[in-house]
């Protein structure tokens, strides 16, 4: 489901179709075309907000900081909500009988797994204690009740869910589908945009990795390392080499017999990357300027004895663990192959920007009309 719809849903599981009486210890924040917006629903959303930009190491303590969330859960909720009053006004709440008998059967199927689950972690933390009077069935059940998983909040997200696949597609009626031609065009714009912003960035490059962004183009420099790793024990490095030589002596003694270094992985390694047969593929890729190493890893990485793919380390210390390195290949620089795989994800997020774009556009259209009233 398309990001703006998952937002969307999560808000509209208590917005959509009825709207909550105020107590007086919640008053409203903002009316929207006379629906309420009370400080409750603004406090959740300010800590949801505050959550997300806490991953990003930004501080929502700070004063400043917090006025920007403030504001920015604030124009969330009301943009929620002229949504859903604009999905209403579309007749996506407007559920046949079949529609209807379909939402139940899945918000029952739902609360009966996380049930089922809940009980199953209720009854491993009962296990081997003493008899504590109360049962895993007991505790689960408190735990649903409690967090508000009722069969109602279920068939609210069940109809919330097909209320906004039935917007969606009110939203493109008449819009083309994404061809061939549309992902060739956004994978090469990706690849250009990713090139222009790593190539000569190897920093830049690997923090887009490591925070999980989409990166369409690899810098040259990188080469492919496999490992075996062992376990040593003692109090210096110099020890630590010790408690392992008969091992290491082994392994060196069967490469200059002609062994693969790959079977001495499997035979010696401790490294449970390499329980994945892939892995042996890939292997760790490593640049001169990578910051996602140690540098003494790196240095090992590019020493004197690794010239060419093939070779290998004498034995290297990195903590608790002795490491012979092996160079397996250089990584080809260049764009990210475009896949089948990769074709078909890179045309439902062409989809995706296409819809949210017509959300974009619609709530400017919604806004021009409404009437909305912030308390001050």
């Amino acid at each position: 489901m398309k990001k703006w719809i998952c937002t969307l849903l999560a808000l509209a599981l208590t917005a959509a179709c009825a709207f909550p009486v105020l107590a007086e210890d919640d008053p409203a924040v903002v009316t929207v075309n006379g629906d309420v917006i009370a400080q409750s629903e603004l406090d959740a959303m300010i800590d949801s907000v505050s959550a997300r930009m806490s991953q990003y190491g930004i501080d929502g303590t700070d004063e400043s900081v917090l006025e920007v969330i403030r504001q920015s859960a604030l124009q969330q909720l009301v943009d929620d909500r002229l949504l859903t009053q604009d999905m209403t006004a579309q007749g996506c709440y407007d559920m046949t009988g079949e529609e209807e008998a379909a939402i139940a059967a899945s918000a029952q199927e739902t609360l009966d797994s996380l049930r089922q689950q809940a009980e199953s972690y209720f009854t491993s933390y009962l296990d081997g204690q003493e008899d504590a009077g109360i049962t895993a069935s007991d505790l689960a059940e408190a735990y649903l009740t409690s967090s508000g998983y009722t069969l109602e909040y279920m068939e609210n997200h069940c109809r919330n869910a097909l209320a906004s696949q039935k917007y969606e597609q009110w939203l493109m009626e008449g819009e083309s589908e994404v061809t061939p031609e549309d992902v060739q065009a956004g994978y090469e714009q990706r690849v250009e945009d990713s090139k222009a912003a790593y190539a000569q960035d190897i920093s830049a490059f690997e923090t887009a990795l490591a925070s999980g962004q989409e990166v369409w183009y690899r810098p040259e420099g990188y080469r492919a390392v496999l490992q075996i790793m062992i376990g040593a024990q003692g109090e210096d490095d110099e020890s630590k080499l010790a408690s392992v030589k008969e091992k290491t002596d082994d392994i060196y003694a069967r490469l200059a017999q002609g062994e693969p270094f790959t079977s001495l992985i499997a035979a010696y390694g401790e490294d449970s990357a390499f329980d994945s047969e892939s892995f042996y593929e890939t292997g760790y890729q490593v640049h001169r300027d990578s910051i996602l190493w140690e540098d003494a890893f790196v240095q090992a990485v590019f020493g004197a004895d690794m010239q060419a793919p093939g070779d290998y380390t004498q034995p290297v210390v990195f903590g608790d663990n002795v490491h012979i390195l092996y160079y397996l290949k250089d990584v080809p620089a260049g764009a990210v192959s475009l896949t089948d795989e990769l074709s078909e994800a890179l045309k439902e997020d062409i989809y995706s920007e296409r819809v949210n774009s017509k959300t974009e556009a619609r709530l400017a259209e919604l806004k021009e009309t409404a009437e909305i009233i912030y308390a001050q």
